[in-house]
């Protein structure tokens, strides 16, 4: 068969399930897995794991020890399970993965953010975007092969991995880091990692931007606000401080452009973003704390070590330097991750993208981090293709368009197809 007609035939079956793919994402939804804290994590864990056994897979849920919960979830409490299914036992391993928490959804949604509601052709609701769509199409790429062209999955053995905690990063964590820490994925039982975080149709995520969350405690003293000459007020010095960074990181921006691929162009720059922001305790007293957090994301351009020696200059020069308390914690740290893309894992998907898409696959960087950085520093090949858009993530009224959900399942089964025949041929490498 041509690959015109695979083509077709995918598409076919993609169409005789769609109805339950899209009902699928929507109970996905239904259950607000919001984090922080870690909302419903075991109701999604069950209802997750009992429909890939109905699927055919070997389910494995993994409940992260008790005691490690302390080292591995800094913003959250509870139980922190990872759902692993085994779908058949082929030469060619490949790991698919997405992660089961969404951001808070706040207010001021026009519907029920966990009532999911399709409008012109938009699914809405927390997490359609960001990211239960990738889920619902990495398990739905293998329902349509299985429906055209089952045969090609001899060739593969699939895994099914949805993980908690990724929305609040961190250097160690308790959904993709513990997956390959413990060796549930591995350099020798993995061929090649598939995460499906949101990026639009015609982008193939390589990689991503480095980045350092800081926590800021600045310590003054108390006064009366009638004498705030007799105390150290912690606000003022903080506002010089942030001011200070803002400048500094702007002007750095003005002369730093990356040369690596990142979208959105604004993110080729430098950026730093003050996110909290908590001071005193009472109107007519001199505040004598203050704590706010920095989000530095770095270009590729840059170091991390240089970038943290950059912001404690600035907060040393500004506060401590002028006789108040200052207390950092660093909460999270990356340097850029960049994928090496001349392989047969890239090349396949950028055939699907041409083939199906109709457009040359643009290949970027993620302005953001996300947990590919952990199989990359464990040596797994890994890309990142998903549905929905990555501007949609986190926001009010987050949607996800249902033509794009369905076509990046298309190309998901479409490059399962192509890899197994460059495996029959012996082109995989």
């Amino acid at each position: 068969m041509d690959d015109q007609k695979i083509i077709d035939a995918l598409n076919n079956a993609i169409f005789k399930v769609s109805d339950e793919m899209i009902e699928f994402l929507k109970d996905m939804i239904k259950i607000p897995t919001e984090n922080p804290p870690g909302k419903n994590y075991k109701k999604f864990s069950n209802f997750f794991s009992f429909y890939l056994k109905k699927l055919g897979y070997n389910i494995k849920v993994i409940e992260v020890p008790r005691n490690r919960l302390k080292e591995l979830v800094q913003f959250g409490k509870g139980d922190r399970p990872i759902i692993f299914g085994t779908y058949g036992n082929g030469p060619v391993h490949i790991a698919f993965n997405g992660h089961y928490d969404v951001v808070p959804a706040g207010d001021d949604w026009t519907y029920d953010p966990y009532e999911p509601v399709i409008k012109d052709g938009f699914l809405y609701g927390r997490g359609a975007s960001d990211m239960k769509s990738g889920l619902a199409m990495q398990v739905y790429a293998i329902e349509a092969i299985k429906i055209c062209c089952a045969d090609i999955l001899n060739n593969f053995t699939i895994f099914q991995t949805a993980v908690p905690d990724e929305e609040t990063v961190g250097n160690k964590n308790a959904g993709m880091y513990y997956l390959v820490e413990k060796k549930y994925l591995s350099k020798e039982n993995t061929d090649l990692v598939i995460i499906t975080e949101p990026q639009g149709l015609d982008k193939i995520y390589f990689g991503h931007r480095g980045a350092l969350l800081l926590t800021v405690k600045v310590k003054g003293s108390k006064s009366h606000g009638s004498m705030p000459y007799l105390g150290k007020n912690a606000i003022d010095k903080t506002c010089e401080a942030i001011n200070e960074l803002n400048l500094f990181t702007l002007n750095k921006s003005k002369n730093l452009i990356s040369k690596y691929p990142i979208t959105p162009e604004n993110s080729k720059r430098p950026t730093i973003s003050i996110n909290t922001l908590k001071c005193g305790d009472w109107s007519n007293t001199v505040a004598d704390t203050c704590e706010f957090t920095i989000f530095r994301r770095l270009i590729p351009e840059e170091k991390l070590n240089d970038v943290r020696n950059e912001i404690n200059e600035i907060l040393t020069n500004k506060i401590e330097r002028n006789g108040l308390g200052l207390e950092i914690t660093e909460n999270y740290a990356t340097e850029s991750v960049i994928e090496n893309t001349e392989n047969i894992f890239y090349k396949t998907y950028s055939e699907a993208i041409q083939k199906i898409i109709g457009k040359n696959p643009i290949y970027v960087l993620s302005p953001g981090t996300f947990d590919l950085r952990f199989t990359h520093k464990e040596g797994i090949p890994t890309l990142n293709y998903g549905p929905g858009i990555l501007e949609e993530a986190h926001m009010t009224n987050e949607k996800l368009n249902l033509d794009d959900f369905k076509k990046a399942t298309l190309v998901t089964a479409y490059s399962l197809y192509k890899l197994s025949k460059y495996y029959d041929e012996g082109k995989f490498s």
